[in-house]
Protein backbone atom coordinates (compact mmCIF):
# COMPACT_ATOMS: atom_id res chain seq x y z
CA UNK A 1 0.00 0.00 0.00
CA UNK A 2 3.41 2.30 0.35
CA UNK A 3 3.49 2.41 -3.35
CA UNK A 4 -0.20 2.88 -4.33
CA UNK A 5 -1.82 6.16 -5.12
CA UNK A 6 -4.48 7.18 -3.20
CA UNK A 7 -7.77 5.88 -4.73
CA UNK A 8 -8.89 10.02 -3.60
CA UNK A 9 -6.45 10.61 -6.30
CA UNK A 10 -8.24 9.74 -8.98
CA UNK A 11 -11.47 11.27 -7.64
CA UNK A 12 -10.19 14.49 -7.44
CA UNK A 13 -8.82 13.49 -10.83
CA UNK A 14 -12.51 13.54 -12.45
CA UNK A 15 -13.16 16.42 -10.78
CA UNK A 16 -11.29 18.66 -12.22
CA UNK A 17 -11.32 16.44 -15.30
CA UNK A 18 -14.61 17.87 -15.80
CA UNK A 19 -14.00 21.69 -14.83
CA UNK A 20 -11.09 21.53 -17.26
CA UNK A 21 -13.41 20.22 -20.02
CA UNK A 22 -15.64 23.50 -19.39
CA UNK A 23 -12.83 26.24 -18.24
CA UNK A 24 -10.18 25.38 -21.03
CA UNK A 25 -12.98 24.26 -23.65
CA UNK A 26 -14.31 27.97 -23.27
CA UNK A 27 -11.13 29.34 -23.25
CA UNK A 28 -9.16 27.77 -25.85
CA UNK A 29 -11.71 27.75 -28.10
CA UNK A 30 -12.42 31.90 -27.27
CA UNK A 31 -10.08 32.91 -30.05
CA UNK A 32 -11.64 30.88 -32.65
CA UNK A 33 -15.21 31.60 -31.81
CA UNK A 34 -14.51 35.15 -31.75
CA UNK A 35 -12.90 35.73 -35.03
CA UNK A 36 -15.12 33.18 -36.86
CA UNK A 37 -18.87 33.24 -35.03
CA UNK A 38 -18.58 37.65 -33.89
CA UNK A 39 -16.08 38.69 -36.69
CA UNK A 40 -13.76 40.14 -34.19
CA UNK A 41 -10.03 41.16 -35.24
CA UNK A 42 -7.28 38.41 -34.48
CA UNK A 43 -6.13 40.97 -32.35
CA UNK A 44 -9.09 41.73 -30.39
CA UNK A 45 -9.68 38.31 -29.93
CA UNK A 46 -6.49 37.88 -28.61
CA UNK A 47 -6.83 40.23 -26.58
CA UNK A 48 -9.49 39.19 -24.73
CA UNK A 49 -7.91 35.81 -24.41
CA UNK A 50 -5.12 37.21 -22.64
CA UNK A 51 -7.26 39.15 -20.55
CA UNK A 52 -9.31 36.33 -19.53
CA UNK A 53 -6.81 33.82 -18.65
CA UNK A 54 -5.24 36.44 -16.67
CA UNK A 55 -7.49 37.49 -14.55
CA UNK A 56 -8.41 33.56 -14.17
CA UNK A 57 -5.40 32.51 -12.80
CA UNK A 58 -4.96 36.14 -10.94
CA UNK A 59 -7.66 35.15 -8.88
CA UNK A 60 -6.67 32.42 -7.58
CA UNK A 61 -4.67 34.30 -4.87
CA UNK A 62 -8.05 35.32 -3.33
CA UNK A 63 -9.10 32.06 -3.93
CA UNK A 64 -6.88 30.05 -1.78
CA UNK A 65 -6.61 33.01 0.91
CA UNK A 66 -10.81 32.38 1.34
CA UNK A 67 -10.00 28.52 1.05
CA UNK A 68 -7.62 28.78 3.74
CA UNK A 69 -10.04 30.32 6.12
CA UNK A 70 -12.90 27.83 4.97
CA UNK A 71 -13.19 24.05 4.35
CA UNK A 72 -11.42 23.32 1.24
CA UNK A 73 -14.91 21.51 -0.08
CA UNK A 74 -16.82 24.61 -0.10
CA UNK A 75 -14.51 26.54 -2.61
CA UNK A 76 -14.16 23.66 -4.83
CA UNK A 77 -17.93 23.42 -4.94
CA UNK A 78 -18.87 27.08 -5.48
CA UNK A 79 -16.33 27.15 -8.44
CA UNK A 80 -18.13 24.19 -10.51
CA UNK A 81 -21.23 25.91 -9.71
CA UNK A 82 -19.91 29.08 -11.19
CA UNK A 83 -18.44 27.37 -14.30
CA UNK A 84 -21.48 25.94 -15.13
CA UNK A 85 -23.33 28.96 -14.72
CA UNK A 86 -21.03 30.80 -16.95
CA UNK A 87 -20.78 28.30 -19.98
CA UNK A 88 -24.43 28.36 -19.79
CA UNK A 89 -24.60 32.35 -20.38
CA UNK A 90 -22.07 32.01 -23.16
CA UNK A 91 -24.25 29.70 -24.80
CA UNK A 92 -26.84 31.94 -25.29
CA UNK A 93 -24.58 34.15 -27.56
CA UNK A 94 -25.62 37.46 -26.18
CA UNK A 95 -22.11 39.21 -26.74
CA UNK A 96 -23.24 40.94 -23.17
CA UNK A 97 -23.49 37.64 -21.63
CA UNK A 98 -20.66 36.14 -22.87
CA UNK A 99 -18.24 38.74 -21.09
CA UNK A 100 -20.42 37.95 -17.93
CA UNK A 101 -20.18 34.23 -18.77
CA UNK A 102 -16.59 34.56 -18.87
CA UNK A 103 -16.01 36.73 -15.23
CA UNK A 104 -18.02 33.57 -13.91
CA UNK A 105 -15.90 30.77 -15.26
CA UNK A 106 -12.84 32.85 -14.52
CA UNK A 107 -13.90 33.23 -11.03
CA UNK A 108 -15.18 29.46 -11.04
CA UNK A 109 -11.72 28.50 -11.04
CA UNK A 110 -10.22 31.09 -9.30
CA UNK A 111 -11.75 29.65 -6.16
CA UNK A 112 -12.14 25.79 -7.36
CA UNK A 113 -8.36 25.17 -8.17
CA UNK A 114 -6.51 26.02 -4.50
CA UNK A 115 -9.19 24.01 -2.43
CA UNK A 116 -8.53 20.96 -4.41
CA UNK A 117 -5.00 21.04 -4.36
CA UNK A 118 -4.82 21.84 -1.11
CA UNK A 119 -7.08 18.73 -0.46
CA UNK A 120 -4.70 16.79 -2.92
CA UNK A 121 -1.25 17.39 -1.41
CA UNK A 122 -2.95 16.39 2.30
CA UNK A 123 -3.56 12.94 0.74
CA UNK A 124 0.18 12.55 0.40
CA UNK A 125 1.39 13.49 4.27
CA UNK A 126 2.28 10.02 5.21
CA UNK A 127 3.66 9.05 1.10
CA UNK A 128 6.04 12.00 0.38
CA UNK A 129 7.90 9.80 -2.38
CA UNK A 130 5.08 9.38 -3.93
CA UNK A 131 3.73 13.11 -4.28
CA UNK A 132 5.70 13.70 -8.00
CA UNK A 133 4.62 10.66 -9.28
CA UNK A 134 0.82 11.32 -7.66
CA UNK A 135 0.81 15.03 -8.64
CA UNK A 136 2.07 13.88 -12.34
CA UNK A 137 -0.37 11.36 -12.58
CA UNK A 138 -3.41 13.46 -11.65
CA UNK A 139 -2.11 16.79 -13.68
CA UNK A 140 -2.43 14.39 -16.96
CA UNK A 141 -5.85 12.74 -16.01
CA UNK A 142 -7.34 15.83 -15.77
CA UNK A 143 -6.10 16.98 -19.07
CA UNK A 144 -7.65 14.14 -20.42
CA UNK A 145 -11.03 16.75 -19.98
CA UNK A 146 -9.05 19.40 -21.84
CA UNK A 147 -8.27 16.71 -24.80
CA UNK A 148 -11.91 15.94 -24.65
CA UNK A 149 -12.97 19.13 -25.29
CA UNK A 150 -10.64 20.29 -27.89
CA UNK A 151 -11.76 17.01 -29.82
CA UNK A 152 -16.08 17.30 -29.24
CA UNK A 153 -15.83 21.14 -28.54
CA UNK A 154 -14.04 21.60 -31.20
CA UNK A 155 -16.23 19.46 -33.70
CA UNK A 156 -19.01 21.66 -32.73
CA UNK A 157 -17.42 24.73 -33.27
CA UNK A 158 -16.42 24.10 -36.68
CA UNK A 159 -19.87 22.98 -37.10
CA UNK A 160 -21.12 26.21 -36.67
CA UNK A 161 -22.41 25.10 -33.50
CA UNK A 162 -21.15 27.40 -31.08
CA UNK A 163 -24.09 27.68 -28.64
CA UNK A 164 -24.50 23.52 -28.31
CA UNK A 165 -20.63 23.53 -27.80
CA UNK A 166 -20.91 25.69 -24.50
CA UNK A 167 -24.13 23.99 -23.33
CA UNK A 168 -22.02 21.00 -23.24
CA UNK A 169 -19.39 22.47 -21.73
CA UNK A 170 -21.51 23.74 -18.96
CA UNK A 171 -23.19 20.08 -18.33
CA UNK A 172 -20.23 18.32 -18.28
CA UNK A 173 -18.97 20.87 -15.43
CA UNK A 174 -22.37 19.86 -13.74
CA UNK A 175 -21.52 16.07 -13.90
CA UNK A 176 -18.51 16.70 -12.29
CA UNK A 177 -19.85 17.24 -8.86
CA UNK A 178 -20.31 13.53 -8.71
CA UNK A 179 -17.21 11.97 -7.91
CA UNK A 180 -16.14 14.84 -5.98
CA UNK A 181 -19.17 14.24 -3.57
CA UNK A 182 -17.78 10.19 -3.88
CA UNK A 183 -14.11 11.56 -2.84
CA UNK A 184 -16.20 13.71 0.03
CA UNK A 185 -17.86 10.48 1.46
CA UNK A 186 -14.15 8.53 1.28
CA UNK A 187 -12.40 11.12 3.24
CA UNK A 188 -13.67 12.76 6.79
CA UNK A 189 -13.43 16.17 5.06
CA UNK A 190 -14.23 17.97 7.97
CA UNK A 191 -11.18 16.59 10.17
CA UNK A 192 -9.04 16.71 6.85
CA UNK A 193 -9.96 20.36 6.90
CA UNK A 194 -9.33 20.94 10.82
CA UNK A 195 -5.97 19.40 10.46
CA UNK A 196 -4.51 21.89 8.19
CA UNK A 197 -6.76 24.94 9.30
CA UNK A 198 -6.20 26.55 12.66
CA UNK A 199 -9.39 27.88 14.55
CA UNK A 200 -10.02 31.18 14.67
CA UNK A 201 -9.08 31.65 18.47
CA UNK A 202 -6.07 30.65 18.22
CA UNK A 203 -2.98 32.67 17.94
CA UNK A 204 -0.53 31.82 14.79
CA UNK A 205 3.05 30.72 16.09
CA UNK A 206 5.69 33.11 13.79
CA UNK A 207 7.39 31.28 10.45
CA UNK A 208 10.13 30.17 11.64
CA UNK A 209 14.05 30.25 9.72
CA UNK A 210 13.16 27.35 7.63
CA UNK A 211 9.66 28.11 6.46
CA UNK A 212 10.22 31.20 5.35
CA UNK A 213 13.28 29.79 3.43
CA UNK A 214 10.78 27.10 2.05
CA UNK A 215 8.38 30.43 0.90
CA UNK A 216 11.14 32.05 -0.78
CA UNK A 217 12.20 28.98 -3.24
CA UNK A 218 8.57 28.73 -4.05
CA UNK A 219 8.19 31.99 -4.35
CA UNK A 220 11.56 31.94 -6.93
CA UNK A 221 10.00 29.16 -9.01
CA UNK A 222 6.36 30.86 -9.11
CA UNK A 223 8.26 33.85 -10.15
CA UNK A 224 10.43 32.72 -13.27
CA UNK A 225 7.49 30.56 -14.07
CA UNK A 226 5.42 33.47 -15.30
CA UNK A 227 8.07 33.55 -18.41
CA UNK A 228 7.14 30.18 -18.96
CA UNK A 229 3.81 30.46 -19.39
CA UNK A 230 3.70 33.66 -21.25
CA UNK A 231 5.32 31.44 -23.69
CA UNK A 232 2.90 28.62 -23.17
CA UNK A 233 0.27 30.81 -24.10
CA UNK A 234 0.85 31.11 -27.26
CA UNK A 235 -0.49 27.39 -28.15
CA UNK A 236 -3.95 28.85 -27.68
CA UNK A 237 -3.43 32.44 -29.29
CA UNK A 238 -0.61 32.70 -31.80
CA UNK A 239 0.01 28.99 -32.13
CA UNK A 240 -4.18 28.60 -32.74
CA UNK A 241 -4.35 31.32 -35.29
CA UNK A 242 -1.28 29.96 -37.38
CA UNK A 243 -3.17 26.48 -37.71
CA UNK A 244 -5.95 28.44 -39.00
CA UNK A 245 -4.53 30.47 -41.75
CA UNK A 246 -1.16 29.09 -41.78
CA UNK A 247 -1.21 25.27 -41.87
CA UNK A 248 -2.48 22.58 -44.14
CA UNK A 249 -5.66 21.21 -42.37
CA UNK A 250 -6.80 18.49 -44.94
CA UNK A 251 -5.96 14.89 -44.27
CA UNK A 252 -7.18 11.88 -46.43
CA UNK A 253 -10.06 13.92 -47.92
CA UNK A 254 -11.09 15.73 -44.14
CA UNK A 255 -10.32 18.82 -42.95
CA UNK A 256 -9.07 18.81 -39.18
CA UNK A 257 -10.62 21.97 -36.87
CA UNK A 258 -7.39 23.96 -36.06
CA UNK A 259 -8.52 23.02 -32.11
CA UNK A 260 -7.58 19.62 -32.95
CA UNK A 261 -4.43 20.49 -33.60
CA UNK A 262 -4.17 21.92 -30.40
CA UNK A 263 -5.60 19.33 -29.04
CA UNK A 264 -2.48 17.24 -29.48
CA UNK A 265 -0.53 18.75 -26.45
CA UNK A 266 -3.64 17.77 -24.01
CA UNK A 267 -3.06 14.16 -25.62
CA UNK A 268 0.56 14.29 -25.67
CA UNK A 269 0.59 15.24 -21.27
CA UNK A 270 -1.92 11.44 -21.22
CA UNK A 271 0.62 9.42 -22.97
CA UNK A 272 3.53 11.17 -21.16
CA UNK A 273 2.35 10.73 -17.29
CA UNK A 274 2.54 6.75 -16.54
CA UNK A 275 6.08 7.16 -18.24
CA UNK A 276 7.12 9.53 -15.99
CA UNK A 277 5.41 8.92 -12.99
CA UNK A 278 7.18 5.57 -13.17
CA UNK A 279 10.53 7.51 -14.13
CA UNK A 280 10.01 9.74 -11.30
CA UNK A 281 9.50 6.63 -8.69
CA UNK A 282 12.19 4.62 -10.51
CA UNK A 283 14.90 7.75 -9.82
CA UNK A 284 13.51 8.11 -5.84
CA UNK A 285 14.22 5.26 -5.18
CA UNK A 286 17.77 5.27 -5.58
CA UNK A 287 17.90 8.95 -4.63
CA UNK A 288 18.61 10.08 -8.38
CA UNK A 289 15.16 12.03 -9.58
CA UNK A 290 15.98 15.61 -10.41
CA UNK A 291 15.02 18.27 -7.72
CA UNK A 292 11.88 20.54 -8.40
CA UNK A 293 14.50 23.18 -9.30
CA UNK A 294 16.40 21.50 -11.59
CA UNK A 295 13.04 20.31 -13.87
CA UNK A 296 11.93 23.81 -13.88
CA UNK A 297 15.24 24.06 -15.59
CA UNK A 298 15.00 21.78 -18.04
CA UNK A 299 11.26 22.88 -18.87
CA UNK A 300 12.50 25.88 -20.13
CA UNK A 301 14.72 24.08 -22.18
CA UNK A 302 11.60 22.26 -23.48
CA UNK A 303 10.28 25.12 -23.97
CA UNK A 304 12.81 26.95 -26.35
CA UNK A 305 13.02 23.89 -28.83
CA UNK A 306 8.92 24.24 -28.63
CA UNK A 307 9.50 27.13 -30.59
CA UNK A 308 12.53 26.51 -32.38
CA UNK A 309 10.48 24.09 -34.26
CA UNK A 310 7.84 27.20 -34.90
CA UNK A 311 10.92 29.37 -36.02
CA UNK A 312 11.98 26.51 -38.67
CA UNK A 313 8.29 25.87 -39.51
CA UNK A 314 7.65 29.95 -40.02
CA UNK A 315 10.37 30.97 -41.95
CA UNK A 316 9.04 28.92 -45.16
CA UNK A 317 6.18 31.30 -44.89
CA UNK A 318 7.16 34.36 -47.50
CA UNK A 319 6.81 38.24 -45.56
CA UNK A 320 3.80 39.58 -45.05
CA UNK A 321 1.52 36.56 -46.03
CA UNK A 322 -1.75 36.20 -45.26
CA UNK A 323 -2.15 32.20 -46.08
CA UNK A 324 -0.35 29.36 -46.39
CA UNK A 325 -0.27 25.56 -46.09
CA UNK A 326 2.64 24.33 -44.21
CA UNK A 327 2.90 20.68 -42.87
CA UNK A 328 0.67 20.27 -39.64
CA UNK A 329 4.05 18.05 -38.36
CA UNK A 330 5.41 21.31 -37.04
CA UNK A 331 2.37 22.27 -34.90
CA UNK A 332 2.64 18.36 -33.66
CA UNK A 333 5.91 18.38 -32.76
CA UNK A 334 6.15 21.87 -30.96
CA UNK A 335 3.01 20.54 -28.64
CA UNK A 336 5.05 17.80 -28.18
CA UNK A 337 7.86 19.69 -26.68
CA UNK A 338 5.18 22.55 -24.88
CA UNK A 339 3.78 19.27 -23.32
CA UNK A 340 7.16 17.57 -22.11
CA UNK A 341 7.72 21.15 -20.97
CA UNK A 342 4.00 21.88 -18.89
CA UNK A 343 4.46 18.11 -17.12
CA UNK A 344 8.11 19.21 -15.45
CA UNK A 345 6.69 22.79 -14.32
CA UNK A 346 3.10 22.65 -13.38
CA UNK A 347 2.36 19.47 -11.45
CA UNK A 348 6.11 19.41 -10.17
CA UNK A 349 5.58 22.77 -8.82
CA UNK A 350 2.06 22.33 -7.06
CA UNK A 351 3.61 19.77 -6.04
CA UNK A 352 6.63 21.11 -4.31
CA UNK A 353 4.15 23.80 -2.82
CA UNK A 354 1.69 21.59 -1.13
CA UNK A 355 5.08 19.66 0.31
CA UNK A 356 7.06 22.91 1.56
CA UNK A 357 4.34 25.16 2.39
CA UNK A 358 3.20 25.93 5.71
CA UNK A 359 -0.01 24.04 5.96
CA UNK A 360 -2.12 27.60 7.35
CA UNK A 361 -0.57 28.83 3.37
CA UNK A 362 -0.73 25.94 1.54
CA UNK A 363 -4.40 27.14 -0.58
CA UNK A 364 -2.79 30.53 -0.60
CA UNK A 365 0.60 29.41 -2.07
CA UNK A 366 -1.29 27.27 -4.51
CA UNK A 367 -2.96 31.18 -5.31
CA UNK A 368 -0.14 32.53 -5.63
CA UNK A 369 1.21 30.04 -7.92
CA UNK A 370 -1.58 30.59 -10.17
CA UNK A 371 -0.81 34.62 -10.10
CA UNK A 372 1.71 34.08 -11.74
CA UNK A 373 0.59 31.71 -14.35
CA UNK A 374 -2.54 34.69 -14.86
CA UNK A 375 0.67 37.13 -14.79
CA UNK A 376 2.50 34.98 -17.88
CA UNK A 377 -1.19 34.70 -19.87
CA UNK A 378 -1.50 38.36 -19.69
CA UNK A 379 1.80 39.05 -20.58
CA UNK A 380 1.20 35.86 -23.57
CA UNK A 381 -2.00 37.83 -24.60
CA UNK A 382 -0.05 41.51 -24.70
CA UNK A 383 2.03 39.88 -26.82
CA UNK A 384 0.51 37.75 -29.06
CA UNK A 385 -0.97 40.21 -31.38
CA UNK A 386 2.76 40.99 -32.49
CA UNK A 387 2.32 38.11 -34.90
CA UNK A 388 -0.04 39.91 -37.26
CA UNK A 389 2.48 43.14 -36.78
CA UNK A 390 5.82 41.66 -37.43
CA UNK A 391 7.08 41.13 -41.17
CA UNK A 392 8.51 37.73 -40.56
CA UNK A 393 6.67 34.70 -38.80
CA UNK A 394 9.62 33.20 -37.85
CA UNK A 395 10.85 36.26 -35.97
CA UNK A 396 7.70 36.32 -34.03
CA UNK A 397 8.46 32.65 -32.67
CA UNK A 398 12.15 33.38 -31.53
CA UNK A 399 11.13 35.78 -29.48
CA UNK A 400 10.23 33.12 -27.47
CA UNK A 401 13.11 30.79 -27.75
CA UNK A 402 15.29 33.33 -26.38
CA UNK A 403 13.55 34.26 -23.44
CA UNK A 404 12.87 30.31 -22.77
CA UNK A 405 16.60 29.51 -23.10
CA UNK A 406 17.75 32.43 -21.31
CA UNK A 407 15.44 31.77 -18.30
CA UNK A 408 16.77 28.35 -18.36
CA UNK A 409 20.29 29.14 -18.08
CA UNK A 410 19.90 31.55 -14.94
CA UNK A 411 17.86 29.18 -13.09
CA UNK A 412 20.11 26.59 -13.95
CA UNK A 413 23.00 28.85 -11.75
CA UNK A 414 21.02 28.78 -9.09
CA UNK A 415 19.62 25.18 -8.28
CA UNK A 416 22.00 23.79 -5.77
CA UNK A 417 21.24 27.12 -3.84
CA UNK A 418 17.72 26.90 -4.13
CA UNK A 419 17.59 22.94 -2.94
CA UNK A 420 19.71 23.78 0.44
CA UNK A 421 17.17 26.24 1.25
CA UNK A 422 14.05 23.49 0.57
CA UNK A 423 15.32 21.76 4.21
CA UNK A 424 13.97 18.93 3.60
CA UNK A 425 15.52 17.57 6.51
CA UNK A 426 13.52 19.43 9.24
CA UNK A 427 9.93 18.09 7.23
Amino acid sequence: MLNKQPKEMYLFALTEMCQRFAFWGTGNLLVLYLVQKEAFTDAVAEQIFGIFTGVAFILPILGGYIADRLNYRLPVIWGMLFTALGSFLIATGVITLVYVGLALIAVGGAIFTPGIYALLGTLYRQQHHLRDSGFTIYYASVNIGVFLAMIVLGALGQAKSWNLAFLVAGLVQLVGMVPFYQSMKSLNAGKLTQQRVAPKATAQPPLNRQEKSRIFVICILSFFSILFWMAYNQGGSSMNLFALRYTDLNAFGFKMPPSWLLSSESLYLVILAIPLAKLYHYLSQRKKDPTPPAKSVMSFFSMAICFLIMTIGASQIPPLATGAAISPFYLFSAYLFMAIGEMLICPIGLSLITHLSPHRFTAFLVGVWYVCIGAGFYLGGLIAPLMSKLTNLNAFFGIFVVISAICGIILLLFVKKLNKMRHLESL
